[in-house]
């Protein structure tokens, strides 16, 4: 079982919620749901960022980054290419320096710069462990 199902798992668990209801208040489905606890695959940033909104809690906790659940207070998630800009000019890393050593495909990193697409939930894992952040840092949850 994955951290990330555990997690879920107990959540759920802490307030009494079934598959059913946790696919109502988040407007995920509950066969996404069901993939999420059984460890099949890792939720889409959107549905991530539904998660992280039910359950008041950081990415990097739900995701099994840390095991430190914090009280600190998140922010709503920033436009995701605006705070890849920021952190990609704080770390000094160019484009093209982070699609050879990430690597990511060109394409793909313009359409995350762009706001065109949002890049997948380990593509956020991996961006966050190259950039020395947290994922909540990367989302913009914290300043």
């Amino acid at each position: 079982m994955s951290k990330l199902s555990e997690r879920l798992q107990e959540y759920m668990t802490e307030r009494s919620l079934s598959q059913i209801a946790l696919a109502d208040i988040t407007g995920i489905s509950h066969t996404n749901i069901s993939d999420f606890l059984s460890g099949k695959h890792l939720p889409s940033y959107e549905n991530l960022t539904r998660l992280l909104y039910a359950f008041h809690c950081s990415a990097d906790y739900l995701l099994g980054k840390t095991d430190i659940h914090s009280e600190e207070p998140l922010h709503p998630v920033l436009p995701f290419g605006a705070r890849l800009r920021e952190l990609m000019k704080a770390c000094n890393v160019s484009g093209e320096r982070l699609k050879r050593e990430l690597p990511v495909s060109g394409s793909v990193l313009f359409k995350w710069l762009s706001g065109k697409s949002l890049p997948s939930t380990e593509s956020l894992l991996r961006l966050a462990d190259y950039l020395g952040c947290s994922v909540d840092y990367l989302l913009g949850r914290t300043r």
